[in-house]
């Protein structure tokens, strides 16, 4: 595999463990979310002053909530998915680089023909594994993005 495809290949890779990261960041702050609701809807105020209190508590903590939902998954996920996005986007452009090369290669007539036939069927490759680095991006992005909305609503809702 050429060194551009490596460096496809580990842009898609780099993106994954970051998407790892966040997820893992995204399952901590909703069990820490998790425990806190539960903490401060235990308790029972005993008057309108310690009722009014929880009200607040749960108040701030689901602002604090949804303001971390957006810190630490909503905004990172979407700079990981800009980087997938611009992966497969590049890699696709390599790929009808590759094909539209192949096509010239096809071209060579004569004593060359085949050399170009050769050519053209290694390019043809090279345009298919291009292909596939950016369906492994889109791929990837697709399912990160579909775990950072749920992991993020998740944690938004932790406070009703």
């Amino acid at each position: 595999m050429g060194r551009l495809k490596l460096e496809q290949q580990g842009k898609v890779e780099q993106a994954g463990v970051r998407g790892n990261e966040i997820r893992e960041v995204a399952e901590q702050k909703n069990e820490d979310a998790a425990r806190s609701a539960e903490a401060v809807f235990s308790i029972e105020g005993v008057d309108d002053d310690d009722r009014a209190a929880v009200e607040a508590a749960v108040s701030e903590s689901s602002g604090i909530a949804k303001a971390l939902a957006e810190s630490e998954i909503r905004a990172p996920g979407a700079e990981v998915g800009e980087s997938l996005n611009e992966t497969s986007r590049e890699s696709n452009e390599y790929a009808n680089q590759e094909f539209a090369d192949a096509q010239t290669a096809a071209e060579m007539t004569g004593d060359y023909s085949d050399v170009g036939s050769g050519l053209s069927s290694s390019l043809e490759q090279s345009g298919q594994e291009f292909q596939e680095i950016a369906g492994a991006s889109d791929t990837l992005n697709a399912e990160l993005q579909e775990m950072f909305a749920q992991q993020a609503s998740q944690l938004e809702g932790a406070f009703g």
